[in-house]
């Protein structure tokens, strides 16, 4: 895992990213995956439209985000609600493009005190 990476994220995202399972993280972190090349702005931007996207968003509908700056660009799609132990859940796509490669995954959040976090993958 890239320290270096995680520790130019904004909050919430290191929040999420930290709470994946480790073969979550593996399997997001796999060598030259377009996260790994996204900078701290990139984070703060993608993270922006998650936590919009996963409050407030449609259910199906692709919130975009990109960065001018860094070429980098992805959405968020939230999916299906649902509660788990109390907290609003939901689950979401996501797809990051860096460098002219793009990878998607999907991921069960949900809302705890300190922001969205990740329960599994899908």
């Amino acid at each position: 895992m890239h320290l270096s990476l995680l520790a130019r994220a904004p909050l919430a995202t290191v929040v999420l990213v930290a709470a994946m399972p480790a073969f979550a993280i593996n399997e997001m972190f796999a060598k030259d995956a377009p996260i790994t090349r996204m900078t701290a702005e990139d984070f703060r931007i993608a993270g922006d439209v998650m936590r919009h996207a996963l409050d407030e968003g449609e259910d199906g509908h692709a919130y975009p985000w990109q960065n001018p700056a860094s070429s980098a660009s992805g959405t968020v799609t939230p999916l299906a609600r649902f509660e788990r132990q109390g907290m609003k859940c939901r689950g979401a796509a996501f797809t990051i493009t860096t460098r002219g490669e793009t990878s998607r995954s999907q991921w069960n959040l949900c809302r705890t005190p300190d922001g969205w976090k990740v329960a599994e993958g899908r």
